[in-house]
């Protein structure tokens, strides 16, 4: 069975194998697929901490938040992709072919 239309899911995944790592993750950004572990305890350990002094926060944060495994992220990815509407694989599919076609030249 052949893959139709350019925009189609399947072509769209294959293209994005080609893009760079932070090509790759401003997509992730994009579709909403969070490339960090999320985990109670980490959500309550962000916490800004205060300055005694003032009581303002100063930004800085306790905990080193570890990113998730790259397979798990591929799976949100596909999933993302495959739940965009015509409009919207169309949209996303300019992005990538653009910043394919750059590395090309």
């Amino acid at each position: 069975m052949a893959i139709k239309g350019k925009n189609s899911p399947e072509k769209l995944l294959l293209k994005m194998v080609e893009l760079e790592p932070v090509e790759f993750l401003g997509i992730c950004k994009i579709l909403g697929v969070d490339v960090y572990k999320e985990d109670l305890e980490i959500e309550k350990a962000k916490n800004v901490e205060t300055d005694e002094e003032c009581g303002r926060a100063t930004g800085q944060v306790n905990v080193e938040i570890e990113p998730k495994e790259f397979a798990d992220i591929w799976n949100d990815v596909c999933d993302a992709v495959y739940a965009l509407n015509r409009t919207r694989r169309r949209n996303l599919g300019q992005l990538i072919y653009a910043a394919t076609k750059k590395e090309k030249e």
